[in-house]
């Protein structure tokens, strides 16, 4: 017997990895000209060297730029803390009396942090409460690096929130070198101070090592892992637990006091434990091994005693999470917010009794690094997201009656001067009304039940300034905020010396001024547009000429037109800054207008050459398509690159670009590659444009029905692309996609109908009322999808969100939940109705994977989320994780981990080791009629007149089902990951995937001969669209707020970046995954044992196949291709960094998903290697039933013989 065909794949792998590369490539270079981080200063502020000449030395005792506000601080960062929360309204607990409205509805964080309320009513000279304006993205760890620089953020930025690296931009904490600071809480400090933050504890007891670092002052840092949002606690209790080692007098200081002294110290130590919820906190080292916290011997040293680390301390930086993550978990409507809120509040109480009793002048900062929206999450630019709270507090008083009424004029001329500046309105007013607060607050002006209480805002760019000059420190480099003038208003810099608030001004104008020459000069291509250097140089001449107008001497500094003047070129210079920092947030980044053409140039020619390689595939094998293109990529790529270092030379010379020789070189190969790519598959393809080709092309269509429904999908996918010209459209891209998709499913409705004809045969009378059926299950599942939601804030309040059951949730119900445990026998159920239509449920596959196996992997998922929800609501009641919400979190972790284990350890192990849903069925049938001789028994003659026969089941569908029960393990490992609304419509999504492989086929018996042309394209432009429609139905939007964080610990116990970021990945791309991982259905439902097709031209097959997963890709490339075009259209759009900057950045990793996990991994593995098996069984099949046949005959001619 000679061996089977071989399966040649090397020309499918070659083409797909050019196709991937260039797609990588074009999304490479438009993220570098579109997507630009702006150039980071390495230089640096020096304390000895003031930024302007001509003025008096800095203060030589402090070794500063001006004398120090706070000898001491402690900043207190509760992540998440939004401006609401730390506003404190009687309105809001008042009721009415009968018939009258409540005003003001009680949510569980207001009036959680009285703290804050009370000493500012107390102590109105030492407190001071601000909304904190953030600038967006509000992701935290672009927030710390505003809130160290005084930078502003890009956009790019945003992506690096899961492994920041580490800052290289002057920054107030590399200032502290030398002094002792302590740190506690979010890792995320860690990453990017690594040096500044570096713990100390151990060098000090190295001699060798100390005396190398020269000495200086100690740092403690005790990290905790950031981002488990489903952790509330762990992060808090380590800051808790470690704040009173620095803020109390050591166990060992009670000997020295007397007995009421030493108790009351224990009592406020006490107060401390109380704070701290979960016991296992104090067996860490740092307590000796649960001494109970007091000593802090575990975190002295030799050098370094528990008394030195109480009373040396210069800076605390304190980070929680526990606030942000339950608004994660929860949403703020959630009563698990107070019960957070109520513990900061007691930690704010405990921190300023310990500074109130400190001699040394110490601040309190208290803020949140952004807020959060309605359902708990961040990342965007939404009020509620931007506007955190600020609170500050001093054990002195550093605000006096005149000096806020002075600050407060400077303010209000800052005002008036900026009211027709083109600048954000947070900058132009100093003051707002808090409508966060309650919706019958009003802003001024406003109809509203209640006027809502006005607060100072200020930018958290202005912290830096203020609080570096407040604590002696530089102004770092790079910073572009305003210090807070109330800070700085209360006195003189010193005895005769000018305005405090007025010298400060100076020193942040001058530096603000310094850092503007220094980066126009670094780079022509990196500066800022003339009119705006004018405009910037024009407002700080003014100033200075304001201060240098100003009477001189100490006794006319008194003088009531001193003051005047004073105030006046201190509104110069705030003016100056504000003008700045504003015309910098409209810039944000600059464009680079050649790599962005090169980016889209390179997309466009990929998404053609997918095109074309479907269409050589129709007629061509891929090894001999692959052969000719390879040599024409590589010489097209070498030639693109030799000619782009060229051009690119001369660019960057006159500033048109600002490319690297790297990015030049990439473009070069990019484009040139995909030029020749495309190329080569048009002339294999023989393609042509012209008159006649056209209308060849449209006499093709009117008369073939396959025609026209390619036509009617090439129609609709041109309608979603052309849907982000527009910001409105790209608000409703749930809304086009599922318009889109619908229109389809009618026109292939309306071409199956065409079958129904008097004249058509029976058969294809059958087919095309099963493709009617068919449809109409399609129209039905994709409108019952889209009552899945997530709204985003521009679609509000129009959009009721439905992910999480409840329009007010954020985390899913326990109904929902429940309900998701119907997909454990619905989703099997019908995979197994689709396999019994050829039988193939018989095999042993079918019944141990899908009948059982999948049954039990999509069990333990939907209990995981059943527990979930139940854990949630325990923790959500204040039980402490070590209780039975601890244990559920074990079960839930065990249940994931099986469940995925069963999935790819039993299905997917088994499908590879036998990918055939194949038995075998004996059965008795009539024997062929012969001749008779002589008188035989009646018995007898019944016997010879049947014969035994073996059927092999599953033989009409082999490749189909086959390949069905490889995307069941697919879609089993991605429901665990989707919560249980996305796991329903991901369920949806794979019936409907299922229903539309039957669709098609019936299609194609339907029409037959050649109204049956290849529907490939109307097959995966339906696909594509799905993947789509159903991204939206399982929880997501293209915005970095719908990211479903809470997803990363499905299965996991703590924090791993690579497989909490894969997790994450698979939860937002799940339909994407899915739908691109069955793509190869289209090609092999249907598909017999022994195809002719198969066994005859494996190649012709293998390219089919290739063929389809093109036009798949080519759809994702096309979505891409024209977010990216328009995005780049818009780039000075209002609303390019709210919609269509984010949307480009989801198309990158949509389309590199989609297009390896078809490419690669369904087709280069799954699929290859089921056809390998499949050409060696039917070809074994195909000669055993030839050699059965021989045989029949030669025993028929010998009987007839006799």
């Amino acid at each position: 017997m000679a061996p089977p065909p071989l399966l040649p794949v090397r020309g499918h792998w070659t083409l797909s990895a050019m196709l991937v590369a260039v797609c990588a490539a074009g999304l490479w270079l438009f993220s570098r000209g579109f997507l630009l981080t702006r150039m980071a200063l390495p230089d640096r502020s020096l304390a000895h060297v003031l930024p302007y000449e001509g003025a008096a030395g800095p203060d030589q005792t402090a070794g500063a730029w001006r004398p120090a506000v706070f000898r001491r601080a402690v900043v207190l960062v509760i992540d998440a803390m939004r401006a609401d929360f730390a506003t404190w309204s009687d309105e809001l607990n008042a009721t009415f009396g009968a018939g009258e409205a409540r005003r003001g509805r009680l949510m569980p964080y207001h009036n959680r942090l009285p703290a804050v309320a009370a000493l500012s009513a107390a102590r109105p000279e030492q407190t001071m409460l601000c909304r904190f304006r953030a600038d967006p993205p509000t992701t935290t760890l672009q927030r710390l690096k505003g809130l160290t620089t005084g930078q502003l953020p890009t956009f790019i930025d945003a992506g690096s929130n899961f492994a920041g690296s580490a800052i290289d931009e002057d920054n107030w904490l590399r200032a502290l070198a030398g002094r002792n600071v302590a740190f506690m809480g979010d890792d995320t400090w860690i990453s990017l101070f690594p040096a500044e933050l570096a713990d100390t504890q151990a060098m000090e007891d190295n001699a060798t090592l100390w005396e190398a670092r020269g000495g200086g002052g100690w740092t403690r840092s005790r990290p905790f892992p950031s981002l488990n949002v489903w952790d509330l606690d762990t992060v808090d209790d380590g800051v808790l637990s470690r704040l009173p080692l620095f803020l109390l007098p050591p166990e060992s200081a009670e000997r020295d006091m007397g007995a009421a002294q030493a108790a009351e110290l224990r009592e406020r130590r006490q107060r401390w434990r109380q704070l701290v919820r979960q016991p296992q906190t104090w067996a860490h080292a740092d307590f000796g091994g649960g001494g109970g916290g007091g000593g802090g011997g575990g975190m002295a040293s030799g050098r370094v005693g528990p008394e030195q680390l109480h009373r040396d301390w210069d800076v605390i930086i304190a980070h929680g999470l526990g606030v942000d993550h339950c608004g994660h978990r929860f949403g703020p409507d959630h009563p698990a917010i107070s019960h957070k809120l109520a513990q900061m509040n007691q930690a704010i109480e405990l921190i300023v009794d310990a500074i109130d009793r400190d001699d040394a002048p110490t601040a309190l900062f208290v803020f949140g690094d952004h807020g959060m929206d309605p359902k708990g999450d961040h990342g965007g630019d939404s009020p509620r997201e931007v506007d955190a709270g600020l609170w500050i507090y001093a054990n002195r008083r550093w605000r006096s009656r005149d000096g806020d009424a002075r600050a407060a004029r400077v303010l209000e001329r800052v005002q008036a001067a900026l009211q027709d500046a083109p600048l954000d309105e947070d900058l132009k007013a100093a003051w707002w009304h808090n409508t966060h607060l309650s919706d019958d607050y009003r802003a001024a002006g406003s109809a509203g039940l209640l006027d809502a209480p006005a607060l100072r805002s200020i930018p958290q760019v202005d912290l830096v300034s203020t609080l570096a000059l407040a604590l002696g420190l530089p102004i770092p480099f790079n910073n572009l905020g305003a210090v807070v003038p109330e800070v700085f208003a209360a006195g003189g810099a010193g005895s005769g010396a000018e305005w405090g608030l007025l010298q400060a001004l100076r020193l942040n104008a001058a530096q603000t001024q310094r850092y503007i020459d220094t980066y126009v000069g670094s780079s022509r291509a990196h500066g800022f547009p003339d009119d705006a250097l004018r405009a910037w140089q024009a407002a700080y001449d003014r100033a200075e000429a304001s201060y240098r107008a100003l009477p001189k001497g100490a006794s006319a500094r008194g003088q009531g037109h001193a003051r005047d003047a004073e105030e006046q070129a201190a509104a110069e210079y705030y003016v100056f800054l504000r003008l700045v920092l504003g015309s910098l947030r409209q810039m944000w980044a600059q464009f680079d207008s050649v790599l962005i053409a090169a980016g889209l140039g390179t997309l466009a020619l990929a998404t053609a050459a997918l095109a074309l390689l479907y269409a050589c595939t129709r007629t061509r094998t891929l090894e001999d398509v692959a052969g000719r293109c390879r040599s024409l990529a590589l010489g097209g790529a070498l030639a693109g690159a030799i000619v782009f270092r060229a051009v690119a030379a001369v660019l960057v010379s006159s500033a048109v670009s600002h490319m690297t020789p790297l990015e030049a070189t990439v473009a070069g190969l990019a484009v040139g590659a995909a030029a020749a790519l495309a190329a080569g598959l048009a002339a294999e393809a023989g393609c042509s444009l012209g008159a006649r080709r056209l209308c060849e092309c449209a006499r093709h269509v009117a008369a073939s029905p396959g025609a026209q429904l390619n036509a009617a999908a090439a129609a609709m996918a041109a309608v979603h692309a052309l849907a982000f010209l527009s910001n409105s459209f790209t608000f409703s891209e749930d809304s086009v996609v599922l318009y889109a998709v619908q229109t389809l499913v009618l026109a292939a409705a309306a071409t199956a109908a065409r079958g129904l004809a008097p004249s058509s045969a029976e058969h294809r009378r059958a087919a095309a009322w099963r493709a009617l059926a068919c449809s109409a299950a399609l129209l039905v599942l994709n409108r019952a999808s889209s009552y899945s939601t997530v709204c985003r804030e521009e679609q509000l309040p129009n959009c009721t969100p439905t992910f999480y059951g409840l329009p007010s949730a954020s985390i899913s119900t326990r109904p929902l939940a429940a309900a998701n445990a119907l997909m454990v026998w619905l989703v099997p159920h019908v995979v197994g109705r689709a396999l019994r239509r050829s039988r193939s449920d018989r095999a042993m596959v079918a019944r141990l994977w899908v009948a059982v196996g999948m049954r039990i992997s999509m069990g333990m998922a939907a209990a995981y989320w059943v527990l979930d929800s139940i854990d949630g609501q325990l923790v959500a009641s204040g039980l402490p994780a070590a209780g039975a919400a601890g244990d559920w979190s074990d079960l839930r972790t065990a249940l994931a981990r099986m469940s995925a284990g069963i999935a790819l350890g039993g299905g997917l192990a088994a499908w590879y080791a036998s990918p055939f849903c194949l038995d075998v069925a004996i059965t008795t049938t009539a024997a062929p009629p012969g001749p008779i001789r002589g008188a035989q028994p009646a018995k007898q003659r019944q016997q010879q007149q049947q014969q035994q026969c073996a059927v092999i089941l599953g033989y009409g569908n082999a490749y189909g089902a086959g390949y069905l029960v490889f995307a069941t393990v697919v879609f089993c490992v991605l429901y665990l990951v989707q919560q249980p609304m996305g796991a329903m419509m991901l369920s949806a999504l794979f019936v409907k995937i299922i229903v539309g492989a039957e669709l098609f086929d019936s299609l194609r018996d339907a029409l037959g001969g050649a109204g049956a042309a290849s529907l490939a394209p109307a097959q995966m432009a339906m696909l594509a669209m799905l993947s789509f429609v159903d991204y939206f139905s399982t929880g997501h939007q293209f915005t970095l707020v719908s990211i479903q964080w809470n997803a990363a610990f499905v299965g996991v116990r703590e924090m791993q970046l690579v497989v909490c970021g894969a997790i994450v990945a698979l939860n937002t791309l799940g339909s994407f995954v899915l739908a691109a991982a069955c793509v190869p259905l289209a090609v092999v439902w249907n598909e017999p044992l022994g195809s002719p097709a198969l066994r005859l031209a494996p190649a012709s097959y293998v390219a089919r196949v290739t063929g389809a997963a093109a036009v798949y890709v080519a759809y994702h490339a096309l979505i891409a291709t024209s977010t990216a075009a328009w995005a780049a259209w818009f780039r000075r759009h209002l609303m390019v960094w709210k919609v269509f900057a984010p949307r480009v950045m989801f198309s990158i990793p949509v389309l590199l998903a989609s297009a390896a996990v078809v490419l690669f991994a369904a087709v280069g593995l799954a699929t290859v290697h089921m056809l390998r098996v499949g050409l060696t069984v039917g070809d074994v099949q195909a000669r055993t039933a030839q050699k059965v046949q021989s045989a029949q005959k030669t025993t028929a001619a010998t009987t007839q013989a006799r």
